[in-house]
């Protein structure tokens, strides 16, 4: 009889044990992953020399972009929340009037000779990144987005976009994904006259 109690006792504590593990493992993946979203057909094909995260003064260039400066930080983590470091970011998008830095856009007017259309940074050790950019204008039938990719170890692993709360409203075509509120962010206007905005990535 003792010894009936005393495997009954073990195989409830096992079960106790098996449950907080597995309770333990569900609270680690507590983020939904970012979704993917479409590259669409204005991902880069030159190359260019100045390869930074400030798209708003190229390299050779003395003026500044037009537009409203966008200061876009973000961190980059996994689904239980862990930093990811070392994840190159890129980003490439419209300026101000809607024209991306492509032979295949057929959007009328002079490219800004003083904005860098595409960027790239890399993660540090606590996840993060920062992107000196403007505003992109939407065009038909787009709301204003960015575009990017995360790599690691040269490898694409997550290819999206990024939303702005108000301006994406109303859109016929925001996003391949109904899980839009992962990628929209919102605009803060800052003392200087600026905008700031805070994206995080999950893988």
């Amino acid at each position: 009889m003792k010894i009936h109690n005393k495997s009954k006792t073990i195989a409830v504590l096992l079960q106790t044990a098996l449950f907080f593990i597995t309770l333990t493992a569900s609270a680690a993946e507590t983020l939904s992953k970012t979704p993917a979203d479409y590259e669409g057909p204005f991902y880069p094909v030159t190359k260019q020399q100045d390869i930074d995260n400030d798209l708003v003064h190229v390299k050779g260039q003395t003026g500044v972009a037009k537009g409203e400066i966008l200061n876009l930080s973000g961190v980059v983590v996994n689904t239980g929340g862990e930093a990811q470091a070392n994840r190159i970011i890129e980003i490439w998008q419209t300026d101000p009037q809607g024209r991306y830095k492509h032979p295949g856009d057929s959007t009328p007017g002079e490219r800004d000779p003083n904005f860098q259309y595409w960027g790239a940074a890399t993660t540090g050790a606590d996840g993060t990144f920062f992107f000196k950019t403007v505003v992109p204008a939407a065009y038909n039938p787009r709301p204003a987005h960015i575009h990017y990719k995360v790599l690691q170890d040269g490898k694409v692993i997550l290819t999206s976009q990024i939303y702005f709360r108000e301006q994406n409203q109303g859109s016929r075509m925001p996003s391949m994904t109904p899980q839009i509120k992962l990628q929209t962010i919102d605009l803060k206007p800052t003392k200087n006259g600026e905008f700031a905005a805070f994206f995080r990535i999950v893988l």
